[in-house]
């Protein structure tokens, strides 16, 4: 039997692919406190929601900011977050 024959009668299969919805709980979070509070801190986010790690919180707000969902600006030696709405 020819390889191509094998090839052509194999069932066609595809990698499944896990994908979380585009919005989930932390992020949700995450757009809710700053929406309210317009600027906000690293550091007070992470203490907002203690149910989080704080290497999840950093690593959804570095997504949120690489998407332009939010602004992140270092002052000092803090992180401030800007809601997209921030006229400074």
């Amino acid at each position: 039997m020819p390889t191509t024959a094998f090839l052509e009668s194999a069932p066609d299969i595809h990698p499944v692919r896990c994908e979380r919805p585009a919005t989930d709980a932390l992020t949700a979070t995450i757009l809710e406190h700053i929406d309210e509070q317009t600027v906000i801190s690293l550091d007070s986010l992470i203490s907002l929601i203690p149910q989080y790690t704080w290497n999840q919180i950093f690593h959804r707000v570095d997504q949120l900011a690489r998407s332009k969902k939010i602004v992140l600006r270092r002052h000092r030696f803090d992180y401030m977050l800007f809601s997209t709405h921030f006229v400074a």
